[in-house]
């Protein structure tokens, strides 16, 4: 890895953790998200990491928010390009966001157009930073949800605004829980909306009238609230909390990577679009899973284990007890991914 101003990783097994560090409280900003960018760009191509976990550098600190001096020059620098006259009407309304979503749509397809559009936006950054802004934003959630790995927010210290909508861009969330740490959506409390997507992935993470009262009231929310609404996947105790971390992550890296990948385009793309075509993407990426020499070994494996110990049970002379209990025993195997080993 790169040496990063701020960000600093260390391997764990088949883990990364990454640090972010801006002192004093972690406010988040086009340059880390800059950095963040590059970054991951460098992990999505090493196989040899499997699970990729995002947190604090700082004790007691994870994200306080976005900086506000950022979001205030947006202010300004959208009348620079007129952006703001567009909002005026519903046709020219129309026009900026069919416009900002074919880029977008196009930036996903095409990775030379996404190096290009960036640096033309960053090009404008010393005129007006708006356009730079949203999509180097838009893009670095984008790659986090979209990463062909494990990813994991340990949220080790309070978590506001944008650090709530980068939390909410990855596969599983983590708290301490007994520090007093809390998540909030307080933009509405200054009059603006939360513009890193929590208006989006919200109500598709928590459902629509959980995301409109977390964002509509601004209010601090506990880890354990935040974990019985879906918000986080769980909550540890500080002094344990990078050690269970860990642990979930060793489980969940015996995770075959392809189908890992499949699974997370399946539902990311799915949600975008109809049933009918949801299941046309679960069809391509099942087609994709089973072509591979992985897939073969691992069912395979399976039915070898199988064929010893399910297959020759006599139903007749076991209790419904003991087959439970070897059922569990398989499902426990197959979770700890002892059946098979896959490729790195």
């Amino acid at each position: 890895m790169d040496k990063w101003t701020y960000f600093s990783t260390r391997r764990e097994k088949s883990t990364l953790w990454v640090e972010m560090k801006n002192p004093p409280v972690n406010f988040l900003t086009v340059a880390m998200l800059e950095e963040l960018f590059a970054l991951l760009k460098q992990v999505s191509k090493d196989d040899s990491v499997r699970v990729f976990i995002l947190t604090g550098g700082i004790e007691d600190v994870y994200i306080m928010h976005f900086s506000i001096p950022e979001l205030l020059t947006l202010s300004t620098d959208n009348k620079k390009l007129l952006l703001n006259l567009f909002t005026k009407t519903k046709l020219t309304g129309a026009i900026l966001k069919y416009v900002t979503t074919s880029t977008n749509w196009l930036m996903d397809y095409f990775g030379w157009y996404e190096t290009l559009m960036l640096k033309i936006a960053r090009a404008m950054k010393g005129y007006s930073s708006s356009l730079y802004l949203w999509f180097i934003m838009q893009r670095v959630y984008f790659a986090i949800e979209r990463l062909n790995k494990i990813t994991v927010a340990a949220i080790n210290g309070n978590c506001n605004g944008g650090g709530t909508e980068l939390s909410a861009c990855f596969d599983f969330r983590f708290m301490i829980g007994d520090q007093g740490f809390t998540l909030g959506q307080p933009e509405v409390l200054i009059n603006i909306v939360p513009g890193g997507g929590s208006t989006q992935r919200l109500p598709r993470l928590i459902g629509r009238a959980k995301a409109l009262e977390f964002m509509l009231r601004g209010n601090q929310m506990n880890p354990e609230e935040a974990q019985r609404i879906g918000l986080i996947t769980g909550f540890f105790n500080k002094a344990e909390f990078k050690a269970k971390v860990q642990e979930f992550a060793d489980l969940m890296s015996k995770r075959p990577m392809t189908a890992v990948d499949a699974i997370k385009k399946c539902v990311h793309d799915g949600m975008e679009t109809t049933l009918r075509h949801g299941l046309s993407i679960e069809m391509e990426q099942s087609i994709r899973c089973l072509d591979t020499e992985d897939t073969i070994n691992a069912m395979q494996a399976y039915i070898r284990y199988l064929d010893e110990h399910i297959n020759s049970i006599d139903r007749q002379k076991i209790t419904t007890g003991e087959l439970n209990r070897i059922v569990q025993e398989t499902v426990k195997h197959m979770e700890e991914g002892k059946l098979y080993k896959f490729k790195h």
